[in-house]
C-alpha cells in the first residue's frame, strides 16, 4: 500500500540541505546506480524512495564518492511502486522529493558497507 503518511528516505550523494529537491538523474545530471551496472532495472527519470532507513543507508554507502548521505524527504509527485522491488512497500518512484533532514554516515560505516557490497555479504 503506498501513503505518504510514512516517513521516506533517500539515500544518495552527499550535498543536499533542508529544503533542497531531489531530481532524478536525467534532470540532475547526477551519477546514480544506473551509472554503474544496474542500468536495466533504474529509472533515470525517477527519484527513488523508501520508508526503509537501511535501505536508503545501504544506497547512501555504495554511492562511489564515499560520501553519501542519507535524507528524510517528502515525496513530490505521485508515488509509484518500484518494478523491480523485491517485496511489496519496500521502494518507490516519484518525480522528485524535497529533504526534509539530512542524516550523515560516518566514513568507518561506509567503508564496511561498500567491502561487504564487493564482496557479496550484504
Amino acid at each position: 500500500m503506498i501513503t505518504a503518511d510514512l516517513p521516506y528516505f533517500h539515500g544518495g550523494f552527499g550535498g543536499l540541505s533542508v529544503g533542497q529537491i531531489v531530481l532524478p538523474p536525467s534532470r540532475s545530471g547526477a551519477p546514480s546506480t544506473a551509472s554503474f551496472g544496474a542500468a536495466a532495472v533504474c529509472n533515470r527519470d525517477a527519484v527513488y524512495v523508501t520508508p526503509d532507513f537501511e535501505a536508503a543507508m545501504m544506497f547512501a554507502c555504495a554511492h562511489q564518492s564515499g560520501r553519501g548521505k542519507v535524507y528524510q524527504v517528502e515525496p513530490i509527485g505521485e508515488l509509484a511502486r518500484d518494478p523491480d522491488a523485491k517485496g511489496d512497500g519496500y521502494s518507490f518512484e516519484c518525480p522528485a522529493a524535497r529533504v526534509v533532514r539530512v542524516f550523515k554516515i560516518r566514513g568507518k560505516i561506509i567503508r564496511k558497507t561498500q567491502k561487504m557490497l564487493l564482496e557479496g555479504t550484504l
